[in-house]
């Protein structure tokens, strides 16, 4: 009757030679090594099978702060994810009081750098949420925001609550984020309606638009926004006084409202409307002067 060879799942540590009686050269070699150190150890009294797992415990958690996953420490230190399992999570057995000396050292030698930042690395999410909450508050909806920035507009509802990313779509967000905040919704086919709910939305919230973040400041989780007055449309047909002196001039040089319009590349009714705001406030001034001119001349004549 055959004998059904298991395979062992790896050739790591001892495991493959004492449990699946492992053939390999540089497995027995292994095995046999360990256990010339072993009785040499106990030969001079200095025998220690097992150490405190809570040094490497508390590497691993050090390690696992500045980024590092379970699976590259596993890599590192060459030890299965059940060895990882039984030092760090309290389950059936509850956490491992000792552990191997090997198994400690391979572990505690991983030196404490941060991880590398690579495309899938998972880091803070609080500038990529900041910058879609920013959007929104611009008044671009998420259904349309999907299109602009790639993105699933589901995805975005995804980011624009959560606390974690990958770093390859923080950098993506981060990209589009410089290009969409200078175009206007209105502009890129985004109905009013919508505009007016996602900056309601923004305001219930309490996001905050482009302009409360300074450079940098919009991913440092410690910084807090600028405080700027809520958004307001300027009253209608209201601008700057530089653009209402320059139609009062030419209008006192005698040019038509169709001639400044052409002349400012406004529309005539834009001319007009700022021309009788014009004269309505020089008819003003120049009665203000009458009434001043009759009170000099009764107080002359008393």
């Amino acid at each position: 009757m055959s004998t059904v060879v298991r395979e062992a799942p790896h050739h790591r540590n001892l495991t493959c030679v004492k449990e699946y009686s492992c053939k390999r050269a540089e497995c027995v070699a292994r095995s046999l090594e360990y256990d010339r150190r072993r009785y040499r150890q106990k030969g001079y009294g200095t025998w220690q099978p097992f150490v405190d797992a809570e040094p490497a415990r508390q590497h691993i958690g050090r390690l696992r702060a500045l980024g590092h996953s379970l699976p590259g420490i596993e890599k590192a230190a060459e030890v299965s994810p059940a060895t990882l399992s039984r030092i760090l999570y309290d389950g059936v057995n509850k956490q491992a009081r000792r552990i191997r000396p090997e198994v400690a050292e391979r572990i505690l030698r991983i030196p404490l750098q941060a991880r590398p930042v690579t495309a899938n690395t998972i880091v803070d999410a609080t500038g990529t949420r900041r910058r879609l909450q920013a959007l929104v508050a611009m008044g671009w909806p998420l259904k349309a925001l999907g299109p602009q920035l790639g993105f699933h507009p589901r995805r975005l509802t995804d980011i624009i609550h959560g606390d974690r990313v990958l770093a390859s779509t923080a950098r993506r967000i981060a990209i589009g984020y410089r290009t969409v905040q200078a175009r206007s919704p209105q502009n890129h086919g985004v109905p009013a309606r919508s505009i007016v709910m996602a900056r309601n939305l923004a305001a219930r919230e309490g996001w905050h638009g482009p302009a409360a973040w300074d450079g940098a400041a919009i991913d440092d989780p410690d910084c807090q926004p600028e405080q700027t007055a809520a958004y307001g449309a300027s009253p209608k047909y209201v601008r700057d006084n530089d653009r209402i002196a320059e139609i009062e001039h030419l209008y006192l040089l005698g040019e038509s409202v169709d001639s400044i319009a052409k002349q400012l590349g406004g529309n005539r009714k834009y001319i007009g409307d700022q021309l009788a705001v014009v004269l309505r406030r020089r008819a003003e001034a120049a009665r203000q002067e009458r009434e001043e001119a009759m009170r000099r001349r009764l107080g002359e004549a008393a």
